[in-house]
């Protein structure tokens, strides 16, 4: 009934108003929304039934506009064949070294335009690639080449690449590491320690490589590895299938993504928003896009309009920073047609929207390793996306359910059942996975990891559904909007710091006996902050020596990422564990900051010196008063 009534509306305004009236509000939005869905249906459908991969699409979209604009970074063009003819000397240097089909390979590259001719050179060749996130030192650098089981690892230009590479040289064992540079240009510590892929490149054919070779490699098989933050504590590599990648590089149809179109990307390429949805979305499309190594809120408008870009991709973050920009008279002057990305808050939605003249906003919700994705079509503030009755039966089977946050879990009855929210009641977001139809591909490694994230007998014996760790609300309207993130993982900077990484990396020093890291909001800012509290060992201690400080402030800027540094520590005689001996983080993360209620002595990270000091009332107010950046 339901679909026969779909397809009447369809052609029908007044049938589809009648509908909205007779079932629910925003009924017309919900057959916007599989219209959409639909769209983009027909584009993946018939690519993945002849067994099509991104490789194959570019490669006809080099075809038909070889001499088109592909990348434009640091204002120099590269063409759609110059690309090809570079990824084609990949292919073939990745051959003569002894690399083949289901290889893994390793890349830690900087958001170039050498990235994208690895990226599809290898895919050629069915090799899996393995991205390494460029801001990793130490372990968790190890960790994430070795867990890949990548064979080759291949690390770009760029001193800090190589640096941070060999200081793990060895602990790489049984991996060739080659490098991307010149090779007439390296030190002698380079050339000891890496051989040159630049020079087999150089030596190699820039002619097509023949289809052949990657005949055995189907939508179903790993093209890539995204590394994501989760509870056991360092990056797990995402398993993500063809099939996901050339379902993602057609999302773009949702606002007519066209050749003609330019986008932006200063996002990561190693995470799973530049990669498949803008380097995704570029090639299904024969479009070009402009890449920046970062985001700079300085230039982020100079260069939209110097490129006459149409397409934009955001985080929240990157929004905020815009926005907290002073006004000019130019804002609102570009090209661009659409924004998309995640994580916009509510407090300044509207002026981003309206103060850059945004047309077209659309805000979206998903995962690197979730099987699901919503998007706000209807410029709805806050939402990202709906989730009406009528939409989980036809086109997004989802279920939201009671989370118990003090054993991290879904909350389970009596009957050992899972417990649906009802509607305005924040809830776990689950999704049942339906062979042929939803699919987790798991991480790479350990299997424990995977099974983490599957939840069974969940309202009935051996259903089994993915739990995405996301905290979500659906209002009267139907309307979606995310609450918050679970577990022992949160988002800052835009990157998932994992608390259990971070508190084993404190726990190296020799004075701390325990810590407990967790994620605490500050007025302003996107995400949560990284907060840590500490238990000495020096039972005679309360708080932290100036040594103490130094040393912390050392050892958390070689071991950690940036944006993984706690910005605040707080000392307490004893942690507090839950009946079950786990850390307890609710009241911890209720209490965050606020020196005004919290007894235990307190210190913030200087973004500054990058040091830690003791916090007081003063630097309190300013924090939360937007004067002192974090």
């Amino acid at each position: 009934m339901f679909f026969n009534l779909l397809e009447l509306a369809g052609g029908s305004s007044s049938l589809a108003f009648l509908i909205e009236k007779m079932f629910y509000p925003g009924f017309q939005e919900d057959l916007k929304y599989l219209k959409i869905i639909r769209k983009i249906q027909s584009f993946v459908a018939p690519r993945l039934a002849k067994g099509n991969l991104l490789a194959d699409i570019f490669e006809e979209k080099v075809k038909e506009k070889p001499d088109k604009t592909f990348i434009i970074c640091n204002n120099k063009l590269y063409s759609y064949s110059f690309v090809d003819q570079q990824a084609n000397r990949v292919a073939r240097a990745a051959m003569e070294i002894g690399l083949k089909q289901d290889n893994v390979v390793a890349i830690m590259v900087y958001n170039e335009p050498a990235f994208l001719w690895l990226y599809l050179g290898l895919m050629k060749l069915g090799i899996r690639t393995a991205l390494i996130n460029f801001n990793l030192r130490s372990r968790s650098l190890a960790h994430c080449i070795q867990v890949s089981e990548a064979n080759t690892l291949l690390v770009g230009e760029g001193d800090d690449l190589i640096n941070a590479v060999t200081e793990i040289l060895h602990e790489l064992h049984g991996i060739d590491v080659y490098h991307l540079g010149n090779s007439t240009d390296w030190t002698h510590q380079v050339t000891s320690n890496f051989k040159s892929f630049h020079s087999l490149m150089e030596s190699s054919s820039p002619a097509p490589v023949d289809r052949s070779v990657r005949n055995k490699v189907g939508p179903l098989n790993t093209c890539v590895y995204i590394y994501t933050s989760g509870t056991t504590g360092l990056p797990k590599p995402v398993i993500i299938s063809h099939a996901r990648v050339v379902g993602s590089g057609f999302s773009g149809q949702a606002y007519d993504m066209a050749e003609d179109d330019i986008i932006y990307i200063c996002l990561p390429m190693y995470h799973s928003a530049a990669l498949l949805l803008g380097i995704g979305n570029t090639i299904t499309a024969g479009a070009a896009m402009v890449i920046r190594d970062k985001f700079s809120a300085s230039h982020f408008w100079e260069d939209c309009r110097r490129h006459k870009v149409t397409l934009i991709q955001y985080i929240g973050e990157i929004c905020r920073y815009l926005v907290a920009r002073p006004k000019e008279t130019l804002d609102g002057h570009h090209n661009i047609r659409v924004a998309f990305g995640n994580g916009l808050r509510p407090d300044i939605w509207t002026e981003f929207q309206t103060r850059f003249k945004i047309p077209r906003l659309l805000e979206f919700y998903g995962s690197t390793e979730g099987p699901i994705g919503f998007c706000n079509y209807s410029n709805i503030v806050g939402s990202c996306g709906r989730s009406s009755p009528f939409l989980r039966r036809m086109a997004q089977e989802v279920e939201f359910v009671k989370y118990d946050h003090h054993a991290q879990t879904a909350e389970r009855d009596a009957r050992g059942r899972c417990i649906p929210v009802e509607i305005g009641e924040v809830g776990l977001l689950i999704v049942p996975l339906i062979p042929g139809k939803t699919a987790f591909d798991g991480y790479k490694g350990k299997k424990e990891s995977t099974e983490k994230k599957i939840l069974r007998n969940v309202f009935q014996d051996g259903d089994i559904y993915f739990d995405t760790g996301d905290l979500m609300r659906v209002d009267n309207n139907y309307y979606l909007y995310f609450n918050d993130r679970v577990g022992d993982t949160f988002r800052w900077k835009g990157e998932n710091v994992s608390t259990t990484e971070v508190s084993n990396v404190i726990a190296e020093l020799d004075f701390i006996h325990d810590a407990n890291v967790y994620g605490v909001t500050i007025p302003g800012c996107e995400g949560r902050a990284g907060m840590v509290a500490i238990h000495l060992k020096n039972p005679d201690l309360n708080r932290l020596t100036p040594s103490m400080l130094m040393a912390l402030s050392k050892h958390c800027n070689s071991a950690l990422p940036v944006y993984a540094r706690p910005r605040f520590i707080r000392v307490q005689k004893e942690l507090v564990l839950t009946a079950t001996f786990k850390q307890q983080k609710v009241e911890l993360i209720r209490e965050g900051f606020d020196v005004t209620k919290i007894k235990d002595p307190l210190y913030y990270l200087n973004p500054t010196t990058n040091a830690y000091f003791p916090f007081d009332k003063t630097v309190y107010y300013q924090i939360i008063s937007g004067n002192v950046p974090m």
